[in-house]
């Protein structure tokens, strides 16, 4: 009786192995319903290896109009300065005492823009000042060259070219001004900080004050990049100002 029982155990045995074996074979030989829809999805990567299809379209959500030009990004905003700075230059986003400084001026966006091609990492209100009146320093060595050749152009009027002269002298008194100044940041003197920025609008206004009384039917040649020394101007103002609260 005891051999009968473990025959029947060890046929019961042989059985469960055989079964046991069987489903691990098919498990190994089949595909599961994951990795099926894995071969077949239409959004699996490519191989690496593989190239991509001559005939693909670029995704929708892809915008395909180029880039513009920092000039036509300038040129394009309303607080730009194209005549100056028609470059734009970057400046640090993430620079709040910059755009704290800036924001108190007359002309926050051309103070931005300005500012920009002189910054050098420093962002206390000192330096900040200073970056915006190199930016006077380089408009007026521009303007001073285009009134230089306004006044060489054969084709200029004598009456023209005596105004242009007036400029060419209000531009040289403007650097000069702009050196006093920086003695004075060095003395730490803010009242004539003060007095000698405010000389530098006047210095730029005269420009075009020598234009309406010498009565010239012709707007000053200088009239637009005057404007923009202008801005530059009263934001120096106005950055020394603040230094005082």
């Amino acid at each position: 009786m005891i051999e009968i029982r473990k025959f029947i155990l060890l046929l019961l045995l042989s059985s469960s192995l055989i079964s046991s074996f069987t489903f691990a074979h098919n498990a190994d030989t089949s595909p599961s319903p994951e990795s099926s829809k894995i071969t077949s999805s239409p959004h699996s990567s490519p191989s690496p290896n593989s190239s991509p299809s001559p005939t693909a379209s670029p995704s929708p959500h892809i915008s395909q109009s180029p880039a513009a030009s920092p000039e036509a990004l300038n040129m394009d905003s309303p607080g730009g300065l194209p005549l100056l700075f028609p470059i734009l230059h970057p400046l640090p986003a993430a620079n709040p005492v910059i755009k704290k400084v800036c924001d108190a001026t007359d002309h926050p966006s051309e103070c931005m823009a300005s500012i920009a091609p002189f910054h050098s990492g420093e962002s206390d209100p000192i330096s900040i000042l200073k970056m915006e009146m190199q930016a006077l320093r380089e408009g007026f060595k521009k303007a001073t060259v285009k009134a230089t050749q306004l006044n060489e152009d054969p084709a200029i009027s004598n009456q023209v070219k005596e105004c242009l002269d007036t400029c060419l002298e209000t531009y040289d008194t403007g650097l000069f001004d702009l050196d006093d100044a920086l003695e004075a940041i060095a003395a730490h003197d803010t009242p004539k900080l003060r007095a000698v920025l405010s000389v530098t609008i006047s210095d730029i206004q005269t420009c075009e004050e020598a234009f309406i009384e010498k009565d010239n039917e012709e707007e000053s040649p200088m009239k637009a990049l005057d404007e923009e020394l202008k801005k530059l101007a009263t934001n120096n103002l106005a950055i020394a100002t603040s230094l005082l609260h």
